[in-house]
């Protein structure tokens, strides 16, 4: 099996729908979630969502889309900084305002751009939906603080990896059907020529 295209689009899509499945699993599974549970799983889901973007960065500049490629390396570096925070902090607050603030930030980006790039790059097209999530649990996070420290721990993690459940279900189908889509293209002439 030969490298994927540059800009194949489901490279950087699935790997943060993966990132945000297991994420979204373990905030579901775990039974009983601790501070720690919260601000190591959290800090890194943040982290790799950043590294993620990071790719996603990389392929919007090779696709020549205007101001995308700026735009997804600060919301990378956003989600990073967030990440390491949460994680090195470990507190309810801290996360609730920092990955908040991330996920704002984020998803603002991403809403935004939908509106201007979703024909010229594909993975601008699901930006609508991961953006809106995204915002949702920005806004929602603070507001469980005020419930007991057993019970804001859970409803922190319920709230992000709700919305990264969403993410992972959107993307994961968005990436699968670039996929699918791109290996029923006609081969390219350069790939003819080789075979010949």
């Amino acid at each position: 099996m030969g490298a994927p295209h540059p800009k194949a689009p489901w490279v950087p899509i699935l790997l943060r729908s993966a990132i945000a499945a297991v994420y979204g699993g373990v905030t579901i599974f775990w039974q009983e979630p601790t501070l720690s549970v919260l601000a190591l799983a959290g800090g890194l889901y943040l982290l790799l969502t950043g590294v993620s973007l990071w790719r996603m960065s990389a392929l919007a500049r090779s696709c020549n889309v205007p101001q995308v490629p700026a735009a997804l390396l600060v919301s990378a570096a956003v989600y990073a900084v967030a990440g390491v925070v949460t994680a090195v902090v470990q507190s309810a607050t801290v996360f609730a305002f920092v990955a908040g603030a991330a996920l704002l930030v984020g998803g603002l980006i991403e809403f935004a751009f939908w509106f201007r790039v979703r024909k010229a790059f594909a993975p601008a097209r699901d930006w609508l939906i991961t953006g809106a999530a995204a915002i949702g649990a920005a806004v929602l996070m603070p507001v469980f603080l005020s419930l007991a420290e057993s019970s804001h721990i859970r409803a922190l993690l319920g709230v992000s990896g709700g919305s990264a459940v969403i993410i992972a279900v959107v993307l994961a189908i968005s990436g699968l059907g670039l996929r699918h889509d791109a290996s029923l293209a006609p081969e390219s002439k350069d790939a003819r020529q080789a075979v010949n």
